[in-house]
């Protein structure tokens, strides 16, 4: 290994000093867990799934820090681990690398606060992805935190499989303004996320993966740090590009109507459903478009194999052709 397996700083043979203490306060963590794939498997409960979606068949355990080891336990870790899922999807192996990219390239190039994240290794080599949680808290208590299936009062026993699919990103918006005193601020930043898992083709960017927390000492609830962010066309080359409809009721651009995707004009309208103010969502959405090759060298760096590499730059430049269009000269 030459670079760390947190942030991909490079001459590292393991965790660098900044990425041992966002993700193990400091301490001296193995890259190497102290069990193998198959230890792994015996103690996971079997998955079950609903849509056909990445996160519908993948597993995933805690873990606590102990004696400066990672082990496996049922409740009370501070560490979430999520290996290669099973299932009939392309590229499985690559899935941990991918979502290890998507959260650096999500904090690194477009400064979006991600939950502390790297890739482990198991005993016989086979890599995994690491995630501290944000909601534990050193002590061992656990913040209010609920996501927006939750808030929307969406259910699988009341709106079927398929609920956590069931609404639009500006709905999510509009609970956020509701339940959120800061409602600007994470409004922007809930923006600025939207934009990315379309730049990064997250077809799986549902309900239940935003979600907002309690401060433990104001008892008043802001945006989470971002979780779950992959690039899920390398699994479903066919997935979509959004898993929700940007707008509520129907409502489509006269450019999503004539080009039957969404551009430039589509995330000024939305961003105006939002509220925000003009000079900063044109700010945040002019970022999309220079950073091609701050993605692409961060893609390099990763250990994804030469294909996926290929496809995540073909996927993002195509998008970043989408952001550039504006098809009533907005732009």
């Amino acid at each position: 290994m030459t670079r760390c397996p947190g942030c991909f700083k490079d001459e590292q043979k393991t965790y660098c000093g900044a990425c041992r203490n966002r993700l193990f306060g400091g301490k001296k963590v193995p890259f190497i867990l102290p069990f193998s794939r198959s230890d792994y498997d015996q103690v996971t409960l079997e998955v079950t799934t609903d849509r056909m979606s990445i996160s519908g068949i993948q597993t995933k355990i805690s873990l606590a820090l102990n004696a400066g080891r990672l082990k496996m336990v049922m409740s009370g870790g501070q560490h979430i681990l999520k290996p290669r899922p099973h299932g009939m999807f392309k590229r499985l192996e690559m899935a941990p690398i991918n979502e290890h990219l998507t959260m650096q390239l999500a904090r690194q190039v477009f400064k979006i606060e991600v939950a502390e994240n790297a890739l482990v290794a198991f005993e016989d080599g086979e890599l995994a992805y690491l995630v501290r949680r944000f909601d534990v808290q050193p002590d061992g208590r656990r913040s209010l935190q609920e996501d927006f299936a939750q808030i929307a009062a969406r259910s699988e026993e009341a709106h079927g499989k398929n609920y956590k699919y069931d609404g639009s990103y500006e709905e999510i918006g509009q609970l956020i303004r509701r339940h959120v005193a800061a409602s600007p601020v994470d409004s922007e930043r809930y923006f600025t996320l939207v934009a990315f898992n379309y730049l990064v083709n997250n077809g799986d960017a549902h309900l239940k993966n935003f979600s907002l927390i309690r401060d433990d000492q104001t008892d008043e609830y802001n945006l989470t740090p971002a979780y779950d962010l992959l690039n899920t066309r390398l699994h479903l080359p066919d997935e979509t590009h959004t898993a929700l409809e940007l707008f509520k009721d129907g409502f489509e651009t006269e450019g999503y109507k004539a080009n039957a995707f969404y551009a430039y004009d589509d995330f000024v309208v939305f961003a105006q459903k939002l509220g925000l103010v003009e000079s900063h969502y044109k700010r945040i959405l002019e970022r999309f478009i220079p950073e091609q090759e701050a993605v692409f060298s961060l893609i390099e760096c990763s250990m994804l194999s030469d294909e996926c590499k290929d496809l995540y730059k073909k996927h993002v430049k195509d998008q970043i052709n989408a952001f550039s269009y504006s098809h009533a000269g907005l732009r």
